[in-house]
Protein backbone atom coordinates (compact mmCIF):
# COMPACT_ATOMS: atom_id res chain seq x y z
CA UNK A 1 0.00 0.00 0.00
CA UNK A 2 1.26 3.47 -1.20
CA UNK A 3 0.90 6.48 0.90
CA UNK A 4 1.25 9.84 -0.49
CA UNK A 5 1.38 12.81 2.03
CA UNK A 6 1.54 16.26 1.36
CA UNK A 7 0.29 19.82 3.05
CA UNK A 8 -1.72 22.70 0.75
CA UNK A 9 0.29 25.92 1.10
CA UNK A 10 2.81 24.37 4.26
CA UNK A 11 5.44 22.01 4.53
CA UNK A 12 4.56 18.41 6.58
CA UNK A 13 7.10 17.77 9.08
CA UNK A 14 8.62 14.63 9.89
CA UNK A 15 6.70 13.68 12.81
CA UNK A 16 3.42 14.02 11.32
CA UNK A 17 4.33 12.40 8.22
CA UNK A 18 5.32 9.40 10.85
CA UNK A 19 1.90 9.61 12.69
CA UNK A 20 0.41 9.23 9.46
CA UNK A 21 2.04 6.34 8.03
CA UNK A 22 1.81 4.95 11.57
CA UNK A 23 -1.87 5.13 11.73
CA UNK A 24 -2.85 4.39 8.23
CA UNK A 25 -0.02 1.26 7.35
CA UNK A 26 -2.50 -1.10 10.03
CA UNK A 27 -5.05 -1.21 7.31
CA UNK A 28 -2.73 -2.70 4.59
CA UNK A 29 -3.70 -5.91 5.52
CA UNK A 30 -7.69 -5.01 4.57
CA UNK A 31 -6.79 -4.41 0.93
CA UNK A 32 -5.54 -5.89 -2.26
CA UNK A 33 -2.33 -4.25 -3.85
CA UNK A 34 -1.98 -2.02 -5.53
CA UNK A 35 -4.04 -0.13 -3.24
CA UNK A 36 -2.63 4.23 -3.00
CA UNK A 37 -3.89 6.44 -0.16
CA UNK A 38 -3.32 10.31 -0.82
CA UNK A 39 -3.74 12.55 2.61
CA UNK A 40 -3.43 16.05 2.33
CA UNK A 41 -3.46 18.55 5.56
CA UNK A 42 -4.13 22.25 4.84
CA UNK A 43 -4.62 24.95 7.61
CA UNK A 44 -7.55 26.68 6.61
CA UNK A 45 -7.28 29.94 8.25
CA UNK A 46 -3.58 30.20 8.71
CA UNK A 47 -2.11 32.20 12.20
CA UNK A 48 -5.65 32.72 13.10
CA UNK A 49 -6.37 29.38 14.32
CA UNK A 50 -9.75 28.08 15.63
CA UNK A 51 -11.00 24.65 14.04
CA UNK A 52 -9.10 24.58 10.57
CA UNK A 53 -6.88 22.13 10.46
CA UNK A 54 -8.39 19.92 7.26
CA UNK A 55 -7.35 16.50 6.40
CA UNK A 56 -8.85 15.05 3.23
CA UNK A 57 -8.12 11.41 2.59
CA UNK A 58 -8.72 9.41 -0.62
CA UNK A 59 -8.24 6.11 -1.11
CA UNK A 60 -8.27 4.46 -4.27
CA UNK A 61 -8.44 0.31 -4.15
CA UNK A 62 -8.43 -1.84 -7.22
CA UNK A 63 -11.94 -3.79 -7.13
CA UNK A 64 -13.50 -0.50 -6.79
CA UNK A 65 -14.94 1.88 -9.48
CA UNK A 66 -15.22 5.04 -7.25
CA UNK A 67 -12.55 5.93 -4.81
CA UNK A 68 -13.37 6.24 -0.70
CA UNK A 69 -12.99 9.86 0.04
CA UNK A 70 -13.22 11.40 3.69
CA UNK A 71 -12.96 14.84 4.97
CA UNK A 72 -12.48 15.65 8.80
CA UNK A 73 -11.77 18.98 10.28
CA UNK A 74 -10.88 20.09 13.76
CA UNK A 75 -8.38 22.20 16.10
CA UNK A 76 -5.58 20.01 15.16
CA UNK A 77 -4.20 17.88 12.56
CA UNK A 78 -3.85 14.91 15.45
CA UNK A 79 -7.63 15.16 16.09
CA UNK A 80 -8.66 15.03 12.07
CA UNK A 81 -6.03 12.19 11.48
CA UNK A 82 -7.60 9.86 14.33
CA UNK A 83 -11.53 10.54 13.48
CA UNK A 84 -10.27 10.14 10.22
CA UNK A 85 -8.90 6.29 10.85
CA UNK A 86 -12.18 5.59 12.82
CA UNK A 87 -13.81 5.92 9.77
CA UNK A 88 -11.65 4.47 7.09
CA UNK A 89 -11.60 1.58 9.28
CA UNK A 90 -15.66 1.00 9.02
CA UNK A 91 -15.40 1.83 5.30
CA UNK A 92 -12.61 -0.50 4.99
CA UNK A 93 -14.14 -3.44 6.85
CA UNK A 94 -17.35 -3.07 4.71
CA UNK A 95 -14.74 -3.35 1.36
CA UNK A 96 -13.17 -6.08 2.79
CA UNK A 97 -16.30 -8.18 3.41
CA UNK A 98 -17.79 -7.01 0.04
CA UNK A 99 -14.85 -8.68 -1.48
CA UNK A 100 -14.75 -11.88 0.04
CA UNK A 101 -18.56 -12.50 -0.56
CA UNK A 102 -17.91 -11.46 -4.14
CA UNK A 103 -20.94 -11.48 -6.33
CA UNK A 104 -22.83 -13.77 -3.77
CA UNK A 105 -22.40 -16.85 -6.10
CA UNK A 106 -22.72 -19.81 -3.83
CA UNK A 107 -19.35 -21.36 -2.75
CA UNK A 108 -21.05 -25.16 -3.61
CA UNK A 109 -21.35 -24.18 -7.01
CA UNK A 110 -18.40 -22.65 -7.14
CA UNK A 111 -16.37 -25.47 -6.07
CA UNK A 112 -18.32 -27.88 -8.58
CA UNK A 113 -16.78 -25.61 -11.58
CA UNK A 114 -13.52 -25.56 -9.73
CA UNK A 115 -13.54 -29.69 -10.03
CA UNK A 116 -15.41 -30.14 -13.37
CA UNK A 117 -12.63 -27.55 -15.05
CA UNK A 118 -10.08 -30.40 -13.23
CA UNK A 119 -11.70 -33.30 -14.39
CA UNK A 120 -11.73 -31.55 -18.06
CA UNK A 121 -15.21 -31.54 -18.56
CA UNK A 122 -15.84 -28.16 -19.11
Amino acid sequence: MKIIISGKQFKVDENLRNYINERFLKFSKFVKEPAKIEVVLSDEMGTKGGVDKCVKVTITLPELKTPIHIEEITSDFMGSINLIEERLEKHLLKYKEQIKVGDRYPKKYYEAKLEEEAEGEI
